[in-house]
């Protein structure tokens, strides 16, 4: 019996490990789109706006209001899917974001699919399917400076890599070719430079996590971090000449969470906020004066909320005070 036990578990083992490894299946129906949609020029999110995700309708669905808080409209409305991570062109005309089942929201990204509307929530239109190119692994997705090109990671499960795809997120090209886990890209301003948050190792535990650059066309990587802290969701200043990015600081889990500041090379960086709490997810203002970022404070059961801080670690503020449910990933 005992034996017997023994072989039924090694094969649930390696039926586990293979279902892990596949990627969904591609629907019969998709077609990659022609183009994505695009709002009036009239309706273009103004600068200084905010988009974001909030639960507060059941499920996660794609919203914008003002850089105080103000005038919340939704933009997506189907409640088979939490749609989350809004990242805008930067004609401001169009908006990327991923759909996984509802109730999965963030914590799967072998069921992400990559979706875009029009600034104005019109057209939605699948961009990349799960399992598309074989992936099993996708997400993080970023428009270039020029709106031209997107970055994002995609991959095997054990291995994603940083992948260049062009604006309708096809074609994709990796830009690295490294062992362990390459995630979280985002664009220098200039659109030369892609910074990542990679492992060293082929083996990637979370605490092994730190942040790297690499050309836009590939080659070399250059480590900026390390200090065995968990680094993640580098962003550059639209200047250039600071880099933010999400670390764990101390604790189990949850534990501490807190954004990072540095020059762009990475070095001294300092805690901007300097609490308990976690702090995630910081996107620039357009004029640098502000980071917004999703933090989860005293009150846990309503879940994140979106906050604001200068890169000096003043002025912290609550954005969303006054709106129900849970709100985060603001883009701007």
């Amino acid at each position: 019996m005992t034996l017997v036990l023994l072989v039924v578990g090694a094969v649930g083992i390696v039926v586990l490990l293979r279902n892990l490894a596949t990627p969904h299946k591609v629907p019969a129906d998709y077609r990659p789109p022609a183009a994505l949609p695009v709002a009036p020029a009239t309706a273009a999110i103004p600068p200084g706006d905010l988009v974001f995700d909030s639960d507060r309708t059941g499920n996660y669905e794609i919203f914008t209001m003002t850089g105080t808080g103000q005038t919340p409209r939704q933009l997506t409305d189907d409640s088979r899917y939490d749609s989350w991570w809004a990242r805008l062109s930067p004609d401001r005309r169009t908006i990327l974001f991923y759909r996984s089942p509802k109730g999965s929201h963030d914590r799967d990204y072998s069921s992400t699919s990559l979706w875009a509307i029009g600034a104005d929530g019109s057209e939605p239109t699948l961009v990349r399917p799960a399992g598309l190119d074989g992936w099993v692994l996708q997400g993080h997705a970023e428009w270039s400076p020029d709106g031209t090109r997107l970055v994002m990671f995609g991959g095997s499960r054990s291995r994603p890599q940083i992948q260049i795809t062009d604006r309708q997120g096809q074609n994709p090209t990796a830009i690295t070719d490294r062992g362990g886990s390459n995630v979280d890209p985002s664009w220098s301003p200039d659109g030369s430079t892609i910074v990542f948050s990679g492992c060293p190792g082929q083996i990637c535990k979370p605490s092994d996590h730190e942040i790297y650059t690499v050309a836009a066309t590939g080659g070399p990587v250059t480590r900026l971090t390390d200090d065995g802290l968990a680094d993640n969701d580098p962003y550059y200043s639209h200047s250039g000449t600071q880099l933010a990015w999400l670390t764990k600081v101390s604790g189990i889990l949850p534990g501490v969470w807190d954004i990072r500041i540095a020059p762009a090379d990475g070095s001294d960086p300092r805690r901007l906020i300097g609490d308990d709490r976690i702090n995630s997810k910081p996107s620039w203002s357009l004029d640098d004066t502000t980071i917004f970022f999703h933090r989860l404070d005293t009150d846990t059961a309503k879940g994140f909320q979106i906050w604001a801080v200068a890169p000096d670690g003043s002025d912290l503020r609550q954005i969303t005070t006054d709106q129900p449910g849970a709100n985060e990933y603001p883009g701007t």
